[in-house]
């Protein structure tokens, strides 16, 4: 038996965040589904297994388990091809199969594959996220109707929890990245400046002109102007031979 709805998300209510932490996109998916498996398999007091699916802005995915197996290879093959909860969560919907032996007959391959698994059980829940961002958390039993109207409500409330926690996450690995990009940024445009200076100190020249030298020397040795810029400052304060750089005013 299959239950799906529209489900949208207004919030749990709780400033209550789950620890989740990854050097990557992909990490710090695998992290959240392993601290989800954890909590619901103290919920329901039986194991499950998780995934968490989540699709980037450009639209590749990528997944992240508590432990690597089957429950992996279910959701990748149920997002590749659209058919099964975890596409659907993706799309904005829960879905719940509470038991394989009253399959959806719309995804008659999935369910068979969810019993050649050795599963009973699954649920999909949409995680709601920013910036372009997709994910479904999908969970896996070996036990039927495990995901009760109980449990499963207590599914939809940590779900909330997890999307605000991989929310905040993916939020801050943007803004370190962000900060990464605009100090290398500043370190470029100050070694160019630097280097203009040099020039237009060494040849009388105006900053465009010491700038088009810059762009003539990268072409030459197939290198970055802030390249070419930092090999100048190197040679400082000996200064760089004329015939190295040829003004073109």
């Amino acid at each position: 038996m299959l239950i799906e709805q529209h489900l949208t998300w207004l919030g749990s209510g709780s400033g209550a965040l789950l620890d989740i932490h990854g050097h990557s996109e992909a990490a710090l998916a695998g992290s959240l589904a392993r601290t989800v498996a954890s909590s619901i398999s103290g919920l329901s007091h039986l194991p499950v297994e998780s995934t968490v699916t989540l699709v980037r802005p450009d639209g590749t995915p990528c997944i992240g388990a508590n432990t690597e197996g089957t429950a992996v290879e279910l959701s990748r093959r149920d997002h590749r091809t659209g058919h099964g909860p975890t596409a659907r969560a993706l799309g904005g919907r829960l879905s719940i199969i509470l038991n394989d032996r009253a399959p959806d007959p719309r995804w008659p391959d999935y369910c068979g594959s969810l019993t050649a698994a050795g599963y009973r059980s699954a649920v999909a829940i949409p995680l709601h996220l920013e910036r372009g961002y997709r994910a479904a958390l999908t969970l896996y039993s070996a036990t039927a109707n495990i995901f009760t109207p109980v449990v499963a409500a207590k599914v939809l409330v940590f779900g909330g929890v997890a999307a605000k926690s991989l929310r905040l996450a993916l939020k801050h690995r943007a803004d370190l990245a962000l900060s990464a990009e605009h100090r290398a940024t500043l370190a470029s445009s100050a070694a160019i400046n630097t280097a203009c200076g040099v020039l237009m100190g060494q040849k009388g020249c105006s900053y465009e002109a010491a700038h088009r030298i810059l762009e003539e020397e990268s072409r030459q040795r197939n290198l970055t102007i802030r390249g070419v810029a930092e090999w100048l400052l190197q040679v400082l304060p000996g200064g760089v031979p004329t015939s190295h750089f040829t003004a073109r005013a």
